[in-house]
């Protein structure tokens, strides 16, 4: 029997804006409200992952996402 294959290696980071209210999910912020999604993205272009940030954490995660060689998709200036 067949079995699908799922290679949820992320390969790119979609940046895009935080349209719900959230809390920033980084572990030390101060309760700040998360403006920021950041998604990552397999091959296919499917989600595999999701986390909401504040502006300051989102920084510090889009540069060590580009160090590593992914890429970035910024959709924030989308609505």
């Amino acid at each position: 029997m067949l079995e699908p294959y799922f290679n949820s290696i992320p390969t790119a980071v979609q940046i895009g804006r935080c349209g719900y209210v959230c809390p920033c999910r980084a572990p030390r912020c101060a309760g700040k409200r998360a403006r920021i999604v950041l998604r990552n993205l397999d091959a296919a272009g499917r989600p595999v992952r999701q986390i909401e940030l504040c502006d300051r954490y989102a920084e510090v995660v889009i540069a060590r996402e580009r160090t590593r060689g992914l890429e970035i998709l910024d959709r924030r200036d989308w609505r």
